[in-house]
C-alpha cells in the first residue's frame, strides 16, 4: 500500500471515528463509558495521518541527487522476469476496498438493533436463572403511584424477588414494540437490549403485554407502557418472560441511548 493511501484511510478512519463520538451515534454500536477511547483513538490515527504527510512534504521538497550514469541505466532498465518476459510495476487496487466501511459510516446511518434481533434471538434473554440471586439484593422500590423501571429490573425483580416488590405496583416501562414471528408464541413485547460492552454482545430482555389496543402498534415503536404484572408469570416455562397487563400506552420517541446495561 503506498504511504499516499495510508495517509488518507488514517484521515478518513480516524474522521469517522471522531464523527460518531461526537455526534453520539457510538450509542447505537458501544455503551457511553467508550467515548472517551472512541475520540482518543479517532484523534491519534488523525494526529498520525497528518505527521506522516507533513513528513512527506518536506521529503518532497528537498531536492533530488544527480543520478550516475550508472545508475541510471540500471533505473531504467525493465524488470523481467524468469523467462525474459517485461513486467512493469503494478500497484494493487484493494487497499482501496478499506474506504467502504469509512464511507458506510459517513454517508449511512445504521440503526440501532431492534425487533428483529429480539426475533433471532429466540428464547436467549439477559434476564439468566441466577441462583445467588436474594430479595435483600434488591434496592426498595420508590414510592408513587407508577414507577418507572429499565426492563431487566423489572423483569429480574419479577424473577427473582421473592418479595414480590412489584406486585400490584404500576410500573412505566419504555421500549420498542416486538411482535414475535413464530406462531406458536404469538404476542407483542415491549423490549429493550442488553450490552456488556457493544451491539455484538446485546442479549434481549422483553415483557409481554396484555391488554386492549395492541394490534395498532408497530414492529420497532418507541413506546411506554404502563401497567401492572401478571403474579407468576415469569416462570422456567416462559423462559423468565413476565406478562404486563397494560393500562395505557404512549408513543414515545427513540432515546439517544437505545441499550440497557
Amino acid at each position: 500500500m503506498r504511504r499516499e493511501t495510508q495517509n488518507i484511510l488514517l484521515v478518513l478512519l480516524g474522521g469517522a471515528l471522531l464523527k460518531i463520538a461526537l455526534t453520539g451515534t457510538f450509542l447505537r454500536y458501544v455503551k457511553p463509558a467508550l467515548q472517551p477511547f472512541i475520540i482518543a483513538t479517532g484523534a491519534i490515527m488523525v494526529l498520525l495521518a497528518l505527521v506522516s504527510i507533513g513528513r512527506d512534504m518536506i521529503v518532497a521538497r528537498r531536492p533530488e541527487p544527480e543520478p550516475d550514469g550508472e545508475s541510471a541505466v540500471a533505473s531504467d532498465a525493465p524488470v523481467l522476469d524468469a523467462h525474459g518476459h517485461e513486467h512493469g510495476h503494478r500497484q494493487p487496487k484493494s487497499p482501496w476496498l478499506l474506504l467502504l466501511p469509512v464511507l458506510a459510516i459517513f454517508l449511512i446511518s445504521p440503526p440501532a438493533l431492534g425487533a428483529d434481533t429480539v426475533n433471532r434471538s429466540g428464547d436467549r434473554s439477559a434476564a439468566q436463572p441466577n441462583s445467588n440471586q436474594k430479595s435483600s439484593d434488591f434496592a426498595a422500590l420508590p414510592s408513587g403511584d407508577v414507577i418507572p423501571l429499565k426492563l431487566i429490573d423489572f423483569v429480574q425483580r419479577t424473577a427473582w424477588d421473592d418479595s414480590g416488590s412489584v406486585n400490584d405496583r404500576a410500573v412505566r416501562l419504555t421500549g420498542f414494540v416486538v411482535r414475535d414471528t413464530d406462531p406458536a408464541k404469538a404476542g407483542v413485547y415491549v423490549a429493550r437490549l442488553m450490552i456488556t460492552c457493544c451491539a455484538a454482545d446485546a442479549s434481549p430482555v422483553k415483557v409481554k403485554l396484555a391488554g386492549a389496543g395492541l394490534d395498532t402498534l408497530a414492529n420497532d415503536q418507541w413506546i411506554q407502557v404502563t401497567g401492572k404484572v401478571e403474579v407468576g408469570s415469569a416462570t422456567k416455562a416462559t423462559h423468565y418472560v413476565p406478562t404486563l397487563t397494560v393500562s395505557s400506552i404512549q408513543p414515545t420517541a427513540a432515546p439517544a441511548d437505545p441499550y440497557e446495561f
